[in-house]
């Protein structure tokens, strides 16, 4: 019977190392994630942001913000007419 007992008492502690396993692995991921910048972050589900803690001095909190990932506009680098650019007249 002692075996059988080990062999329960084992799969009991398979549970817990599992969900400290997933607890470390996420926790890292997470960190990574957040050094290179992941972009990703704001819309992933398993990640909520509660409060922002850290930024620049002058920075305020605002709560229940809700944050947007906007793409880059391009810029023209063609001179409009106006401004500093002069056309001779003939």
């Amino acid at each position: 019977m002692s075996l059988v007992e080990m062999a329960f008492a084992s799969l009991g502690l398979l549970f817990p190392a599992w969900l400290i396993w997933r607890a470390i692995s996420t926790s890292r991921s997470l960190e990574h994630r957040i050094a290179i910048g992941d972009d990703s972050l704001l819309a992933d589900d398993r990640f909520s942001i509660d409060r922002v803690t850290l930024g620049p001095p002058g920075t305020q909190l605002i709560e229940n913000v809700q944050f947007v990932a906007v793409a880059a506009q391009p810029t023209s680098t063609l001179p409009f007419n106006g401004g500093d650019v002069h056309q001779e007249s003939p």
